[in-house]
């Protein structure tokens, strides 16, 4: 039994596996021990947990882990895949975990990986099986809040799926430039990218991935919880490393 976490900025994702099957998938408040409590219980003690965070595990999350054989991700993670990035102590794990998704997904492809969270990540897996590194920009609730906290008077908002072109009210036009502006930006980058690389493969994943189409091209797919599905790659590619 193995239990693997992607403990983000606002959500824990949580998956349950039993060898090559997944038992049981879900996400909760990375305070709330109390569900991963019940998962563990439903399903028995697992054998290993292996963790992707991007920020500081908190105290209740890491006495309840206390119990379990934890390994975290980083870039020192023996990895099926080359890092050319030139920070790799600093790469974020998630980064890491989503690439591996891709690499076990289109394996000797060029494949950029979209992960739309509290920021929006971009990141290129080329057809040498080498990351070669991307980009980080604000998410679209980080947009919105940024534009209240630092005006006198513009509202806190939730970004909704069908936002109009051009707003008729102030909380639109804030609307229209966070989720719009996000679109346009995401569509730039696929531009750009399938200049350099025609074969490209596009996967977009992450929580607000829900407020866009992929109707750019035929060659873009949605991903739930590619973190999760990465680091389960990356265990089964270590387990087999060890049977060699």
């Amino acid at each position: 039994m193995q239990l693997l976490l992607d403990l983000g900025n606002t959500l824990l994702k949580a998956a349950l596996w039993e060898g090559s099957k997944l038992l049981t998938e879900t996400s909760m408040d990375a305070e709330d021990t109390e569900t991963l409590k019940q998962l563990t219980e439903s399903y028995g003690t697992p054998k290993l947990c292996f963790i992707a965070t991007v920020r500081e595990i908190p105290e209740k999350l890491h006495v309840f882990l206390n119990a379990f054989n934890v390994q975290q991700l980083s870039h020192n993670t023996n990895l099926p895949f080359g890092i050319a990035y030139r920070t790799p102590a600093t790469l974020g794990a998630d980064r890491i975990a989503a690439v591996a998704a891709a690499w076990k997904r289109f394996p000797d492809t060029n494949v950029l990986v979209i992960d739309m969270g509290s920021c929006i990540t971009f990141d290129l897996l080329t057809a040498d099986g080498i990351y070669q590194g991307g980009s980080i920009s604000p998410g679209i609730r980080m947009r919105l809040k940024a534009m209240h906290a630092f005006t006198g008077r513009l509202p806190l908002l939730e970004p909704l799926p069908d936002t109009p072109m051009t707003g008729k009210t102030t909380s639109e036009s804030m609307l229209s430039g966070a989720v719009n502006g996000t679109r346009f930006e995401m569509q730039q980058y696929i531009h750009q990218y399938y200049k350099i690389y025609e074969d490209l493969t596009v996967i977009v994943s992450g929580g607000d991935n829900k407020y866009f189409d992929y109707q750019f091209k035929n060659s873009i797919f949605a991903a739930s919880n590619l973190v999760l599905e990465g680091l389960k790659v990356i265990l089964d590619f270590n387990e087999n490393q060890k049977l060699e």
